[in-house]
């Protein structure tokens, strides 16, 4: 276009790519070379148009976002680098201004397509810092308000055939009950992967790749070039970031009138009297919106809670699942855990009691692909043990660490509701059995209100099997990590509260970071996880030897009761992954199911829920406590971790004939 307009131009952007002396350079370092040529250009032709300046504000924005100081960013606006930092802040407060109007305009867009809410809380900790009477942090506590749209997905009507998507019951106790009972209780008899091998051709491709995007699933970093469309924020808007506490039911309450009131300003328009917007939030939202729904249901007006509350859905975040399910496990296996990590990563390394979720990633994924090798030849020596350690390990490896890993990264992803379903039975199972408070309550409000929808035909049903991983809680984390990484530790409030409406402004058009700012691909090689996989393989094939002969030192699990004689021969008897043993005739007339295991939890469930709706229909007072404790981390061991890739980048050692050795040489071992 330039040279169209300028006859002397023609040539003169090849004459300068060519002055860089392409030939010799990588495909990469040409690249690098001509965005380097077209800032150049940019710079040439500022000098004579002041005008031209759309690179230089980006590059004082970011300098400002990366905290350099004012004299700084005016230093290089005089070098004609950027421009001011007064031109800066003018550009910042128009996009701030005029954020009010670009929710309206984005809500009357998508006014027909059913809308997804996510509110979650955000603090301006940027790094640990120990108590200090020389240095003090103020600390901001933000709330972020973010709707999700799909073009592919209609709004939901309240109301289906005169059916409320609320269930006037509740959280139906009877109704999860009753298909525990009829369904669920006959497929988490068998472990999670003997039921996923059935699942296989449903789910995303076990490949390389996907395995390596699968440890990185919580690692928000908008930077990271795989599942860009998950970690983009194209179809999001932010509603608003505000200075607000989110710890009590009034707090949600008043978080969510600033939404209701986006939807009372646009013309012809009763969204919200006709139409739901389900809400993805952590336990505190989940709990905390639902008891607002809960107490307008039960006393109407007179609960002084808008009647908007009710277009709400709550439902509990999927990744929050995947996150607390993954540290509830490794940090009640621990002593596990952490022999098998010095065994791969050396004695003197320390695994703290809750280290960083990558390092979680990595060891259960390790564990679960080094069992994977080993897991024929071991079962086939054990056969029907019933010996309490042998089980204890079996669960472990077979049933709980692929269900943690799969939930989110495979399942939910996938887009496989029925295998997700199964899953959220089973993620509850493993919460209730480690005593995981708050999380053992989660999963069954989710499964209330699906076996409700179900029941009904309520559109919302199907809705959510076609359209599973629209409802997820990862676009809000995507966004506050964008925020982190795009503030200073320097930054007042009103400075962060601006920057995340211009994150929101950018979301689909932001040339400058795309062209200029490095993005990240987080890999490990292939050769080295196979070679830690062995290793894991060895010390199981250790471990297993050690439970071998100590069988018989240990109790065995017994049923207290068989519907058959005890004298049928024990070749017939079947080992459900709870470690029941049964008789094959006598498990056929329990209908295939645990009875123990049914009794347990029917019963446990019952109690969650009471305790649960205790909760939720406790009237609001005016200096109420939160329903949720806040976690308080004493652990002062978290920072100990060591970056997993600098202990990659030493693993030299080859064990190949180590581990076929002793796969050949349990293969050889005749069975219990």
């Amino acid at each position: 276009m330039l040279e169209t307009e300028d006859a002397d131009l023609i040539g003169f952007f090849d004459e300068l790519y060519q002055g860089t002396n392409p030939k010799t350079k990588s495909d990469k370092t040409n690249n690098s070379n001509k965005k380097k040529l077209v800032s150049l250009c940019y710079f040439l032709a500022s000098i004579n148009n002041k005008y031209i300046n759309g690179i230089k504000a980006d590059i004082g924005s970011y300098l400002q976002t990366s905290g350099a100081s004012a004299t700084s960013i005016d230093t290089l606006a005089n070098l004609g680098l950027s421009v001011s930092r007064m031109t800066v802040n003018q550009q910042k407060k128009i996009v701030s201004d005029e954020h009010k109007q670009s929710v309206d305009n984005y809500c009357l867009q998508n006014i027909e397509k059913m809308f997804v809410l996510n509110i979650d809380d955000y603090h301006n900790i940027h790094r640990r810092t120990m108590p200090s009477l020389l240095e003090t942090h103020n600390i901001f506590h933000f709330v972020t308000i973010l709707l999700n749209s799909n073009p592919n997905i209609p709004r939901i009507p309240c109301f289906s055939n005169n059916i409320l998507i609320h269930n006037p019951k509740g959280i139906d106790s009877k109704l999860i009950i009753k298909k525990f009972e009829n369904y669920f209780m006959n497929q988490i008899g068998k472990s999670y992967y003997e039921q996923n091998e059935l699942w296989k051709n449903l789910l995303i491709e076990d490949s390389y790749e996907n395995r390596i995007e699968n440890l990185n699933v919580h690692n928000y970093d908008g930077r990271i070039q795989k599942h860009q469309e998950l970690r983009s924020l194209n179809n999001s808007k932010l509603v608003d970031f505000i200075l607000h506490p989110l710890h009590s039911t009034k707090d949600y309450i008043e978080c969510s009138n600033l939404l209701f009131k986006v939807f009372e300003r646009l013309e012809n328009t009763d969204y919200l009297d006709h139409y739901i917007i389900p809400i993805i939030a952590d336990w505190p939202g989940q709990v905390n919106i639902r008891r607002a729904i809960t107490l307008r249901i039960n006393r109407g007006i007179a609960s002084g809670i808008s009647k908007q509350i009710l277009s709400l859905i709550p439902m509990i975040g999927p990744l929050h699942i995947s996150l607390n399910s993954r540290e509830t496990l490794f940090q009640t296996y621990h002593f596990f855990f952490e022999m098998l990590y010095h065994d791969l990563f050396e004695d003197k390394k320390v695994l703290s009691q809750k280290p960083k979720q990558t390092v979680i990633n990595l060891i259960l994924d390790l564990t679960f692909n080094g069992w994977k090798k080993i897991r024929k030849v071991i079962m086939n020596r054990f056969k029907n043990s019933k010996d309490a350690e042998y089980r204890m390990m079996i669960d472990l490896l077979d049933n709980s660490i692929p269900l943690t890993l799969d939930i989110y990264a495979v399942l939910f992803r996938s887009g496989y509701f029925e295998g997700y379903l199964e899953s959220v039975v089973r993620v509850w199972v493993l919460f209730q059995r480690l005593r995981r408070h708050n999380y053992n309550k989660a999963p069954l409000v989710f499964l209330s209100d699906v076996f409700y929808w179900e029941l009904n035909n309520h559109p919302m049903a199907n809705v959510l099997k076609k359209n599973l991983p629209i409802f997820n809680d990862y676009f809000v984390e995507n966004f506050h990590c964008s925020i982190k990484s795009q503030t200073a530790e320097s930054n007042n409030a009103l400075q962060i509260i601006q920057k995340a409406k211009i994150i929101d402004a950018e979301r689909n058009n932001n040339s400058f970071k795309e062209s200029f700012i490095n993005s990240r691909n987080p890999t490990i090689f292939q050769n080295k996880l196979n070679y830690l996989e062995r290793k894991v393989s060895l010390f199981l094939f250790s471990l297993f030897d050690k439970i071998y002969h100590n069988i018989g030192n240990t109790t065995k699990i017994n049923n207290k009761k068989c519907l058959l004689p005890n004298n049928i021969d024990s070749s017939n008897g079947i080992v459900l992954i709870c470690g029941h043993g049964f008789h094959k005739e006598c498990l056929t007339l329990y209908n295939d199911k645990c009875n123990h295991c049914f009794n347990y939890l029917s019963f446990e469930a019952q109690k969650n829920i009471n305790t649960l709706t205790a909760r939720l229909t406790t009237p609001l007072k005016n200096n109420e406590i939160p329903l949720v404790e806040e976690k308080i981390n004493n652990n002062s061991n978290e920072n100990n971790d060591e970056n997993i890739q600098s202990i990659l980048e030493r693993l030299e050692q080859n064990i190949d004939n180590q581990f076929e050795i002793l796969y050949q040489e349990w293969s050889n071992y005749d069975s219990l």
